[in-house]
């Protein structure tokens, strides 16, 4: 049943719960924008009710770029509620259980940006007493944000506060519970530092301005390149996969397939590959210069490189387990992340890349969720979403377990399946996806 609240909020969406506190998101009408409504029902008692407004109107006090902004607050009913900024609906907790972890620079800022704010409302007199990953606000495109005030207090001083803080910030490297892992020993180019200040921070060695400081005097220097799925440590499996296909291939071409039987060439990943700049173009018809289509050379087809492409948002969209798409295997699925909204409302869209050699005649997709609406489209390398040389081969809705697209002929380039809009699952919209290949 929806909470009684003042005209102005209008309620869209019930989001569920945080421990006992109801969450909902809704739209200011006078001021026409998205707020987060976090309300204590009447089934609390009056006393909690009135610790849940005290917490609140003290975290109101801090304005702070990584603490969650509080609108207002108030008694309702036989109830209380709170109005704070929506910035997403996505918790840190959401991200981990959906196989997220943020890259190194994106932790390092994020991580230095909480514990500012954690030290902000220290030094108002405000302890949170209830830090965990679900009190993170992080969705794709917004700084990571402290958030959960009025919750039920577990502890009651700012050290404890910063050690729940650290322990949090490790899960969010790791994505394991803290004391698991080493971050550094798992996490290429994480300055050891991290480890350090981690470590002091849940020992309440630091307070959490202390914490801040050491993480942004840490020395990082980012990979070369574009941050992708390769790291040194699979350099020689991937050889390996390169070295088998290529004999495949070559195996493959002495036995002559039946025409009328296409198989479906595996899709190989690589190591990602800088070749020349190749020009469009189309395989031609019969009618062209009366050469068959069986007689064209066909040129083997390796994906050498795929990769999540979120231009308008965080640049993630889980790139770590985007590997699974090529891995030859239906059973290890790729998803997309949790939306708390219909994508359309958030961005135009989300993608996968994939940079193939070859000039294949279809592209198939195992298991796409149904629902999920696509376009696919080609060009000679990796451009920005908005850049008109894009060709457009083919717009769909998902609507069967196995989807073959005819491709035009293109030598080469990126092909990218770019996501418009995600089916609704449970209480927000994901989409899943389990193989992609490439065949003549």
């Amino acid at each position: 049943m929806s909470p009684p609240l003042p005209s102005r909020y209008r309620l869209e969406v019930r989001i569920g719960r945080d421990d006992d506190i109801e969450e909902w998101f809704a739209t200011d009408v006078e001021l026409n924008r998205p707020v987060l409504i976090r309300v204590v029902g009447p089934e609390a008692s009056s006393e909690r009710r009135a610790s849940f407004l005290a917490a609140v109107q003290q975290a109101s006090r801090v304005s702070h770029n990584h603490v969650a902004a509080v609108f207002a607050a108030d008694r309702g009913s036989g109830s209380a509620y709170a109005v704070t900024e929506w910035t997403g609906g996505v918790t840190l907790a959401d991200r981990l259980s959906a196989g997220s972890t943020p890259p190194v620079a994106e932790f390092l800022s994020n991580a230095a940006g909480l514990a500012d704010g954690l030290a902000a409302l220290h030094e108002e007199g405000f302890v949170h007493g209830a830090i965990d990953t679900g009190a993170v606000l992080h969705s794709g495109g917004h700084p990571a944000k402290l958030g959960g005030f009025g919750r039920a207090p577990r502890t009651s001083t700012p050290e404890e506060d910063m050690g729940a803080l650290g322990s949090v910030l490790e899960s969010a490297l790791t994505g394991r519970p803290a004391g698991t892992l080493t971050p550094s020993e798992v996490i290429d180019a994480l300055p050891e530092g991290v480890d350090s200040a981690l470590r002091l921070s849940q020992e309440a060695a630091i307070g959490a301005r202390q914490f801040a400081d050491m993480v942004r005097s840490l020395p990082y220097s980012p990979p070369l390149g574009h941050a992708s799925l390769w790291s040194w440590r699979w350099l020689l499996p991937a050889a390996l996969f390169a070295l088998a296909a290529i004999v495949l291939i070559w195996v493959g071409s002495l036995l002559e397939p039946s025409p009328t039987s296409p198989v479906l060439a595996p899709a190989i990943p690589g190591p990602t590959v800088t070749r020349p700049q190749p020009s469009s173009t189309t395989r031609p018809s019969p009618a062209d210069d009366d050469v068959a289509l069986d007689e064209i050379p066909r040129l083997p087809i390796v994906v050498e490189n795929v990769s999540a492409f979120d231009p308008l948002g965080d640049g993630q969209e889980h790139s770590v387990t985007v590997s699974r798409l090529v891995d030859g295997n239906p059973s290890t699925v790729w998803r997309t992340e949790r939306y708390f909204d219909p994508l359309p409302l958030l961005k135009d869209g989300i993608g996968l890349a994939f940079e193939v050699t070859g000039s294949p005649a279809y592209m198939e997709l195992v298991e796409l969720s149904e629902g999920t609406a696509f376009r696919l489209m080609w060009a000679d390398r990796l451009l920005d979403i908005d850049d008109a040389r894009w060709e457009t081969v083919a717009v769909e809705s998902a609507q069967s377990s196995l989807i073959r697209i005819p491709l035009p002929g293109r030598a080469d380039g990126v092909w990218l399946l770019w996501l418009t809009d995600l089916p609704p699952l449970d209480d927000g919209y994901l989409a899943s996806l389990a193989e992609v290949g490439f065949g003549n």
